[in-house]
């Protein structure tokens, strides 16, 4: 007789009926509890109607009240006590499903209630009628905290109308975090070239095709290497056509410091003020000033009469044409090392050198 531990038992499957009985008692206790979960999540509707009648409505609120909430052990509902608590608080609670979004929010700028992990300063957390959970459409709800802008706004004299339109504040800043300052979403240049890639129709002018100005023409206003902002406000303005400084529009203006503050931010006084000079323009006979003698006359001309403040051919940013009324004229300049000539509707062909030699 072989000894019992060398006994070769042949393992045994339980009957398939047994197999069946018990998938259909697992099926009907996973169903259970999740019926029981729906029930739960109608029950809390039931009395937080409110958290479900806007036409948005977040997909946990729809679906499962506990993606959010937890039991802390109290009965409810009962009046003055809370039965349930958010498993997470502020910003964590939504990284647990927006996971995406934690990486952008650490970039180095962040937007203030982003900041202070305050996602609901902004979005709605049950239901909304504004895309993307909003409290409210833009620009408004960034006037609720920027109460400033919509002050000046409502008195400036110039608006930019991408301030206020279709995506508003959102076209120029993220309202979550930016590696660029003031959270913008491209650096300067590139994001108002964003727009101004094109021929843009604002009531009676057509503000012209910047960037293609800009890459036409060999020589770009150095004011443009810093930003557009150098000379334009990004929102309003009390001036026409954006401008942050004085600059009187026209063909003729008095030559008083007061006129031209937007270009003395970076040229040098003397263009206006000093008859003769040896380094205060280049623009001179001599050191006769010529700068002074066209801005210092009953009918001083003013920048724009020569120059195009964009971009040229040339490195005195000399236009080709200046629109004077109706007329496109011809400035016809031509630049050498000692100076140059122009041949302008103003006068017939007149030439200047710097060195009188």
């Amino acid at each position: 007789m072989k000894p019992l531990n060398n006994l070769h038992v042949k393992p045994t499957r339980p009957p398939l009926r047994i197999i069946y009985s018990l998938s259909l008692v697992c099926l009907f206790l996973l169903s259970t509890e999740v019926q029981a979960q729906n029930d739960a999540d109608k029950s809390c509707i039931e009395c937080h109607k409110e958290a479900v009648e806007k036409e948005h409505i977040h997909g946990p609120t729809a679906t499962s009240c506990i993606a959010c909430h937890e039991t802390n052990g109290q009965k409810h509902p009962q009046e003055g006590v809370a039965g349930f608590s958010l498993f997470a608080e502020g910003s964590e609670l939504c990284y647990s499903c927006h996971t995406d979004l934690e990486e952008e929010h650490g970039l180095r700028y962040k937007h203030k209630p982003l900041k202070n992990k305050e996602c609901t300063s902004c979005h709605e957390v049950h239901s909304s009628d504004n895309q993307k959970f909003l409290l409210d459409d833009t620009p408004k709800l960034c006037f609720s905290c920027h109460t400033e802008y919509e002050k000046h706004i409502e008195t400036a004299t110039t608006v930019h109308t991408a301030s206020l339109e279709g995506e508003s504040c959102l076209k120029c800043h993220n309202p979550h975090a930016s590696k660029i300052r003031r959270l913008l979403v491209d650096v300067n240049r590139n994001l108002c070239l964003s727009c101004h890639n094109k021929i843009i129709k604002k009531d009676d002018r057509k503000l012209a095709n910047i960037e293609k100005h800009l890459k036409d023409n060999s020589h770009n206003h150095p004011a443009l290497k810093k930003s557009c902002t150098s000379c334009h406000s990004p929102h309003y303005s009390e001036r026409k056509r954006l401008f942050k400084e004085n600059y009187p529009l026209g063909n003729y203006a008095k030559a008083q410091e007061d006129n031209y503050t937007l270009c003395f931010n970076c040229h040098d006084t003397d263009i206006i003020n000093a008859e003769t000079t040896a380094s205060g323009t280049g623009f001179r006979e001599g050191e006769r000033n010529l700068h002074f003698v066209h801005l210092n006359k009953k009918k001083g001309r003013t920048c724009m009469n020569c120059h195009d403040v964009h971009a040229a051919n040339n490195t005195k940013l000399i236009a080709t044409t200046v629109r004077f009324g109706r007329w496109d004229m011809p400035l016809n300049f031509l630049e050498n090392d000692n100076g140059g000539t122009c041949a302008t509707g103003c006068h017939k062909e007149r030439s200047y050198t710097r060195s009188q030699e």
